[in-house]
């Protein structure tokens, strides 16, 4: 009997996974509708994934943080009707860079 899962039950899980962040982000923007502003502390955790919002000005920026993938997606809710991927970062690639300039190196 093996305990590996096979490749039915890995894709189930990922889009189990998915699907729970979707409906995070989901609520986040249902949440900023009703408020009226989305602030920057209205953040939520769940299943490897942290969303969080911004200030942005008019168009808010929402960030989704993918711990297990180690990814920092930026998406961008335009008129409260459409959410697009702005921005993806390997958060790895984006530390080494901060202390890169840091230390003065480029």
């Amino acid at each position: 009997m093996s305990t590996t899962p096979n490749r039915r039950e890995s894709g189930i899980s990922a889009a189990a996974l998915w699907a729970s962040a979707f409906v995070i982000l989901a609520l986040v923007i249902v949440q900023a509708d009703r408020s009226g502003v989305a602030l920057g502390e209205m953040t939520t955790s769940s299943g490897g994934y942290t969303v969080l919002t911004t200030d942005g000005g008019s168009d808010e920026p929402l960030m989704v943080i993918d711990q297990r993938r180690e990814l920092l997606l930026i998406y961008q809710v335009e008129n409260q009707t459409r959410v697009l991927l702005r921005q993806r970062v390997e958060l790895p690639q984006l530390f080494t860079d901060a202390r890169d300039r840091a230390e003065g190196r480029q």
